[in-house]
């Protein structure tokens, strides 16, 4: 069992991509910190997959962003594809393949498609290799209490064991319900859950269906399962994200709306099914004296335009690089003023981007009509005008913002080009 230390410089509550890079970067800086999350096991489910290019650049400076990319599945992000089921007929795609306006070759990647549950071991591997960092697992913050010189925090074992670490500053990234937030008393504000989903994710080689139109996303538009299926390795690892249908036990009819959303001769293997709601919430305030949220804890996206994970990664290089010139530059406390005012904004732009794409997704069922059968729709689909062809190209096209733009970024990061350092670390 990992000792727990009694004194450190920073507690951060969470161990999650988040809470790794923020313990990361302090430690890059000579900040002594300390993690306590409370699985005993890194992230099982993909979750979270659409790694930026600021978010590399971060990850650059922790030295793992080479690793990353080599864990990232051999996925091409050519396409973004609508259609009946993976196997039935296609609606249309957005070409996303990105070329060089001089050589007209192949450019840089989008994004980096590398889900959570291989990024963060590598970032717990890296982090647990600092000498200036202890990560302590199957353990969690149940009480703070603070002074104007520190903050006291009961941390409880799995074993049911507690133990106090007194530490100057805590940040928590203890995720969207974050109980550090609610012991804090800051309040959500923003939309509240937008509907009730479920996350099946499951391994099946489907790169029969995927080879020809490479791309981590399929929008299925079955009107008996509808659904969007999220590439993770076209021959093992999938995620397939669909509607609550209201049902008493809604999870019961998961391997029959499976089928019915892939229409593929396939015998999916469902490794997990997990429920969820998407919220368009931020923070009324960052911090409360010498306790600071990042990432989820701080804002809640829907997953359109993968900006959350994002959003708190590069809150983390803020605030890590804010902490440790208080710390160990000899800056003023107020130096701690400007991660608010750096970040909460940005996640607020974000948030409402994320918003604005899932409505724009509307559009395309708008242009398809409702239609109470997989046949009926196909029909439909045969029978298009030419004119109606051309509206519905043009829906499509007008997801390309959702899928490329990285959204706003703190004023900091943004001093810095793409694949350069960043400028607040």
């Amino acid at each position: 069992m990992t000792p727990l230390p009694q004194r450190t410089g920073v507690l951060v509550i969470g161990g999650g991509p988040v809470g790794l890079v923020v313990s990361g970067l302090l430690a890059r800086h000579g900040v002594a910190n300390v993690v306590v999350e409370r699985r005993r096991e890194t992230q099982r489910a993909p979750a979270a997959h659409v790694l930026r290019r600021r978010s590399l650049d971060v990850l650059a400076l922790l030295g793992v962003d080479d690793e990353v990319r080599r864990a990232a599945p051999h996925l091409p992000l050519d396409f973004i594809t609508w259609c009946t089921t993976l196997g039935g007929a296609e609606v249309g795609r957005l070409d996303l393949r990105p070329r060089d306006p001089h050589t007209g070759r192949r450019g840089p990647e989008p994004w980096t498609n590398c889900p959570q549950n291989l990024l963060e071991p590598i970032l717990l591997r890296h982090v647990s290799g600092r000498r200036e960092t202890r990560v302590v697992r199957g353990a969690e913050c149940v009480a703070l209490e603070q002074t104007d010189a520190v903050v006291s925090a009961r941390v409880r074992r799995d074993d049911g064991s507690e133990s106090c670490v007194t530490a100057a500053w805590v940040i928590a990234a203890d995720g969207a319900s974050s109980p550090t937030r609610r012991a804090l008393g800051i309040p959500m504000e923003g939309q509240g859950a937008l509907g009730r989903f479920l996350m099946v994710h499951f391994a099946a080689d489907l790169s029969p269906w995927i080879r020809a139109r490479p791309g981590p996303l399929f929008w299925i538009h079955n009107p008996e399962s509808p659904a969007c299926l999220i590439v993770h390795d076209p021959q093992r690892s999938h995620v397939l994200m669909m509607p609550v249908d209201g049902s008493a036990d809604p999870t019961a009819a998961v391997p029959e709306r499976l089928a019915a959303a892939l229409g593929v001769p396939v015998r999916p293997e469902i490794l997990s099914v997990d429920a969820w709601s998407p919220h368009v919430q931020v923070a009324a305030r960052y911090r409360r004296g010498r306790v600071f949220l990042v990432g989820d804890a701080a804002h809640r996206f829907p997953p359109t335009g993968g900006l959350g994970l994002n959003t708190g990664i590069q809150e983390a290089c803020v605030l890590a690089n804010a902490l440790a010139q208080v710390e160990t530059g000899g800056a003023e406390q107020t130096r701690l003023d400007t991660y608010e005012a750096a970040c909460r904004p940005v996640a607020a732009a974000n948030a409402a981007a994320s918003f604005a794409n899932l409505e724009r997704l509307g559009e395309i069922s708008r242009q398809l009509g409702t239609w109470p059968t997989l046949a009926s729709l196909e029909r439909r689909l045969a029978s298009l005008t030419t004119a109606e062809q051309r509206a519905l190209a043009a829906a499509i096209e007008a997801q390309r913002g959702h899928f490329l733009c990285d959204g706003p970024v703190p004023e900091a990061l943004g001093t810095a080009s793409p694949g350069s350092p960043c400028g607040a670390c």
